[in-house]
C-alpha cells in the first residue's frame, strides 16, 4: 500500500486484511509513504494499491520504473481525480479506484484479482535432473507417498523428493486444502465429500480424515460461494 496519508494507509490495510481472513486466505502487506522507498523492493510484491499524487512523485512513474526493470506486479491506483484514468493505462494498471473508495468496489477489485492470480500462479516441483513449473489451477491433488511425493495435474503425474508439508507452506491459495497428512486437494476438481474419502470430477478418490472433514466442508462451500 503506497500512500502518503498514514490513515488512509492503516485503513486499507484493516480492510485488506479483513477480505482476506474471510476468504480463508492469507497475505502479508507492507505500507509506504513515498514511491521511491516502494520501487526499490517493489519487485517482490504481488499486487501494490498506490496513490496517483505522492510526495516524491507520480505514481504512474513509480510503475513505469518497475514495468522497465521487469516487474509484472498488478497495480491499483488509488485516486481522488478520474481524470487520471486513461493515463494510468500505459502501465497495465489492474484497476483504478476513486477515493474514497466503497467496500463494494474495493472487494470486488481483490476478488478478480485473486481470481486471476490463483489461476496463473506457478507450482514448483523439483525432478531428478530439472525442473517444472505447473500452473496451480491445472493440480488435481498432491499426495505424498512414502518418500517421494506426487503431483497430479489435469493431464501428467509428477513424481519428486519434495515434501507434501513443503508443498503446502508454498501454495497461499484458497482452492487447496489438506484432507489428510498424505493429501492435497484442488477443490476446483472436487466431485462429492464424505468423511473417508473425497471423489473427484475424474473419479478418482483422495483420502479425507475424519479430523479435517468438518474444517474442509466449511472451506469447500466457501469456495462454492466465493467461485459462484
Amino acid at each position: 500500500i503506497v500512500d502518503d496519508e498514514l490513515l488512509v494507509r492503516g485503513e486499507f490495510r484493516e480492510r485488506i486484511g479483513a477480505w482476506f481472513a474471510e476468504n480463508h486466505m492469507s497475505c502479508e502487506m507492507q505500507s509506504f509513504s513515498k514511491g521511491a522507498d516502494f520501487v526499490a523492493v517493489g519487485s517482490g510484491f504481488d499486487l501494490v494499491f498506490m496513490d496517483y499524487l505522492l510526495p516524491d512523485g507520480n505514481g504512474i512513474d513509480f510503475i513505469k520504473q518497475l514495468r522497465d526493470l521487469g516487474s509484472r506486479i498488478s497495480v491499483i491506483f488509488l485516486t481522488a481525480y478520474e481524470e487520471h484514468a486513461i493515463e494510468s493505462i500505459r502501465v497495465d494498471t489492474f484497476r483504478y479506484l476513486v477515493k474514497p473508495v466503497s467496500d463494494e468496489l474495493l472487494f470486488e477489485a481483490l476478488e478478480s484479482f485473486v481470481k486471476v492470480y490463483q489461476s496463473t500462479r506457478k507450482i514448483v516441483i523439483p525432478m531428478q535432473d530439472t525442473t517444472v513449473f505447473v500452473d496451480a489451477d491445472e493440480v488435481m491433488y498432491i499426495e505424498a507417498d512414502k518418500r517421494y511425493t506426487i503431483v497430479r495435474t489435469t493431464s501428467e503425474q509428477y513424481r519428486c523428493d519434495k515434501g507434501i508439508n513443503t508443498f503446502m507452506s508454498e501454495i497461499n491459495n484458497s482452492r487447496f486444502f489438506m484432507t489428510h497428512r498424505s493429501f492435497i486437494v484442488n477443490m476446483k476438481y472436487v466431485s462429492s465429500i464424505d468423511k473417508k474419502v473425497v471423489t473427484l470430477v475424474n473419479g478418482e478418490k483422495v483420502l479425507c480424515s475424519s479430523g479435517n472433514y468438518n474444517e474442509f466442508l466449511k472451506n469447500y462451500m466457501s469456495y462454492l460461494k466465493y467461485e459462484s
